[in-house]
């Protein structure tokens, strides 16, 4: 008889807090968003010579079995104005350890000393109902765990040019590797998502994660095609649940280059919202780092 844990039960708790070495890249794993916050303060420890000219911090993500690191796309690059500075990663694979390295910028585009930690982001442990995350890219505020339905059977078109020799019963095959698998993936959310479902399956690239070993739907960066729902199903509960359809054709990685910060759902406009002044801002909150994470560091 298989396991079934509460979809509410959290996951497994991560060490609140990673530093590297020398102490100027620190990482916080947030299981509730599936995502790394990620801080630089080249003051800390032994400061970096001349840390108050560093204007900007390139971090990049390395993953077991990678051919090589890859921009994390909040921080390529992130500011980090006087040696401070923070970003965020939330696409990094689920249940596996991987290395962060950050490297300074100065002033006038030089760049320092790296430096790397290691941290391992929580996958839904086996059992659990909920066990894919989808992730928006664009507004990841709106990213959240759902239950599949069913087993999502994926298929990989060909891509093959045919032609017919004249003399011979058997044609001419020019061909090329296999399209990416697609599959048509069907979920159950509970009332209460319904709409942040509904606005997550429209907006833009999402990129779908299970955790290690989950071998009925790889990890996918797409664009939900050909969605149905919400469609009630009498399910999760006295008040019912929904099930939403789409088609996953996977794409490459977006290109991260450039990309602003968007710290899941905390901005300036939010600050804004919250307090009337900034000396409530300012007595709300230790530290520039403290601020731009809303509290977590």
């Amino acid at each position: 008889m298989p396991l079934i844990v509460d979809p509410s039960a959290p996951l497994v708790e991560p060490p609140a807090r990673v530093t590297s070495p020398d102490r100027w890249l620190a990482g916080v794993v947030q299981p509730e968003w599936a995502g790394v916050v990620l801080a630089v303060d080249y003051r800390a420890g032994t400061p970096l010579p001349a840390a108050s000219q560093v204007r900007r911090v390139r971090i990049t993500r390395t993953d077991p079995g990678a051919a090589g690191p890859v921009p994390v796309r909040s921080a390529d690059p992130a500011w980090a104005l006087g040696g401070v500075g923070t970003a965020y990663d939330h696409e990094a694979p689920l249940g596996v350890p991987v290395v962060y390295t950050a490297v300074p910028v100065y002033e006038d585009g030089t760049t320092g000393p790296s430096s790397s930690l290691a941290v391992t982001v929580p996958a839904p442990v086996p059992g659990q109902v909920r066990d894919l995350w989808l992730k928006s890219l664009d507004q990841p505020s709106l990213s959240l765990r759902a239950m599949i339905v069913g087993r999502p059977e994926p298929t990989s078109t060909g891509r093959q040019d045919t032609a017919d020799i004249p003399g011979s019963p058997y044609r001419v095959v020019a061909f090329d590797e296999h399209a990416a698998e697609t599959y048509t993936v069907t979920v159950d959310v509970p009332p209460e998502q319904v709409d942040q479902v509904r606005a997550l399956l429209r907006s833009g690239v999402l990129l779908a994660q299970t955790r290690p070993g989950y071998v009925v739907m790889p990890d996918a960066y797409h664009v939900p095609a050909d969605i149905t729902g919400p469609t009630p199903t009498g399910r999760l509960g006295a008040s019912g649940g929904y099930q939403f359809t789409w088609t996953v054709e996977p794409v490459d990685r977006p290109a991260t280059a450039d990309a602003p910060m968007r710290m899941p759902g905390w901005s300036w406009d939010e600050v804004a919202r919250r307090f009337a002044t900034w000396d409530a801002v300012a007595a709300s909150y230790s530290s520039w780092a403290s601020l731009s994470t809303n509290g977590v560091l």
